[in-house]
């Protein structure tokens, strides 16, 4: 038979791998526990924060087990929640002994991510279609898809790997408007509204804010409330590099035709 310590060791592993992927606190919880159970491990105890898991259990000698995890709050892959997900049924199912599963967890923390131009193509394309949801024309579409393609280039070669969330908001805040606001200013498009509107969703940290509100009404309210922070916080961030570039630009024109 497996430790308890072992056992609650690779419990914890995918719900680290969960967390910091963007899970709700209740399917990381969920996840731990159907894991543990299953193999044995009955005296257990499970804690998640938004940024933490705490572990507690006791083998069948009476020695405790008792770990720590501190999970940093950044961006979101859902596709290796889902992944942690079928893990799970399948672990229900019997298919897999405790050092398979541990196996096929390496495999989905070290799984790569999308290639770089489809990121880059799926943020221009995600752009230029809310621009024209947003009541903007096709031209605005275009001109938003144009700002995507460079916050898309911004995002992958800059803002993940050397800058931090506050900074790298504001300047990708800046950076759309400012493609936006010139796209506008020489005629190339209709309503800088709906062009700063599409280009800026990228940024907007949507999982994040529904998954707050989802803690909170699971009654997990420190998660959810540090959540809700986190995503207030980059919406200020964008905003604030919005209307950075809007000053700018109606001080030295005038004004702004929205």
């Amino acid at each position: 038979m497996d430790s308890v310590t072992h056992i609650l060791s690779i419990a914890m592993e995918a719900g680290k791998i969960m967390l910091e992927n963007g899970a709700e606190i209740y399917r990381v919880e969920d996840t731990m526990a159907r894991i543990s159970k299953y193999y044995g491990a009955k005296d257990q105890h499970f804690f998640v924060l938004t940024n933490g898991i705490f572990v507690s259990g006791e083998e069948i000698d009476g020695k405790a087990f008792a770990r720590v995890e501190h999970i940093p709050v950044h961006g979101a892959d859902l596709s290796k929640v889902i992944a942690i997900n079928q893990l799970s049924r399948e672990i229900s199912q019997g298919k897999y002994t405790l050092d398979e599963v541990e196996k096929k967890l390496e495999e989905i923390r070290n799984s790569k991510n999308r290639p770089f131009i489809i990121q880059v193509l799926a943020t221009a394309l995600g752009s230029g279609c809310f621009s024209v949801l947003l009541n903007g024309s096709l031209r605005d579409g275009i001109c938003s898809f144009i700002s995507g393609i460079v916050l898309g280039f911004f995002i992958t070669i800059i803002f993940k790997p050397y800058l931090s969330k506050i900074s790298g908001n504001i300047i990708g805040g800046m950076l759309v408007t400012l493609i936006c606001v010139l796209c506008k200013h020489f005629g190339f498009a209709d309503s800088l509204t709906s062009m700063i509107g599409g280009s800026v969703i990228p940024l907007v940290p949507g999982v994040a804010f529904v998954n707050g509100i989802r803690d909170i009404g699971d009654e997990d309210y420190i998660s959810g409330s540090v959540r809700l922070l986190d995503a207030m916080l980059v919406f200020l961030c964008i905003a604030v590099g919005v209307a950075a570039v809007l000053i700018c630009y109606g001080k030295l024109t005038g004004g702004i035709v929205l």
